[in-house]
């Protein structure tokens, strides 16, 4: 049978606040930018990769990702609320995935979402092999485990989507329901009933906050004991 169709959702709206720039353009010592090596990594490994970007002057999403992802054959979304926080922009791709076509016999409808962060450059490739593998095997929500703490990406099944976006809460629920502002699916899901695939991959956990991130980050040793 064919592989489950999963499609990357690259996280790449944020305004940069504690970096100072627009990060993802800054430069990892090998020259990419950060953005680029986030796409270029995934694309090793999945065929389909869909950076979420904030809308530029006209609406259209911004150049810089735009020319990324023209160069690694990705697609860039321009996603309109993502100024209202990550939490719009995930759900703003969730969405755009459920409504998709599929079902022929030539398209397959998207069985999960991996969700991608653009700060996090220096997740391996083979880390998202073994993350694919295992959400083909199970079909769950599948999360890395580097040593004691649970890392990203984290790869979605199509079927936890409505819970994610507030569709499966009663009306009667007090409080705003699903993925809203800043809060992710961090607080929305049971990670400790996901399946943890152990990595020694410690790029799972760093992300770039600051300019001294991007100098050091891609030295780190990998975890041993495991």
């Amino acid at each position: 049978m064919p592989a489950p169709r999963v499609v990357v959702l690259v996280l790449a709206a944020g305004a940069s606040t504690r970096f100072g720039s627009d990060k993802r353009q800054a430069l990892l010592p090998d020259g990419r930018s950060l953005l680029e090596a986030v796409v270029a990594t995934h694309r090793e490994v999945f065929d389909e990769v869909w950076v979420l970007t904030r809308p530029g002057p006209a609406g259209e999403a911004d150049a810089f990702a735009q020319a990324v992802c023209e160069a690694h054959g990705a697609r860039c979304v321009s996603c309109a609320d993502a100024a209202l926080g990550q939490g719009h922009t995930l759900a703003a791709g969730l969405r755009m995935l459920l409504a998709l076509p599929g079902g022929a016999a030539s398209v397959a409808p998207v069985a999960g979402a991996l969700v991608a962060l653009a700060d996090m450059p220096w997740v391996r490739a083979d880390t998202l092999q073994r993350l694919s593998e295992r959400f083909e095997a199970t079909g769950r929500v599948v999360v890395p485990r580097c040593g004691d703490a649970l890392g990203h990406p984290r790869l979605l099944p199509r079927a936890v989507w409505p819970a994610l976006l507030g569709d499966a809460v009663p009306a009667s629920t007090q409080g705003p329901a699903g993925l809203r502002g800043d809060r992710g699916a961090q607080a929305l899901l049971d990670w400790s009933a996901a399946e943890q695939v152990e990595v020694d991959d410690t790029g799972v956990l760093r992300d770039a906050d600051t300019p001294a991130d991007l100098r050091h980050g891609d030295l780190l040793p990998p975890l041993t004991g495991h």
